[in-house]
């Protein structure tokens, strides 16, 4: 099985991740997960008082999204 988590090139402080992340009308909520783990998925939200609340990562991730030509939330062009 590929493996979605490595070590950079250069430097031994830094691992590069291939993370797939999609957008939940209904939550409003961002998934990030890594395809081939059992263990890695989480979410984001964009309200700051939520538990899962960053909205900086949000909206870097929302672009993500736009970019990529998926589906994202709207207005979001941070």
């Amino acid at each position: 099985m590929k493996s979605d988590i490595r070590r950079a090139e250069k430097g031994d402080k830094a691992a590069y991740l291939n993370m797939g992340a999609w957008y939940d009308p209904e939550t409003d909520q961002i998934h990030l997960t890594l395809p081939n783990s059992q263990w890695f998925h989480t979410t984001v939200k964009n309200d700051p008082a939520s538990k899962r609340g960053h909205p900086n990562l949000f909206g870097k991730l929302a672009r993500a999204l736009k970019e990529a030509g998926v589906p994202g939330p709207d207005g979001q062009d941070d």
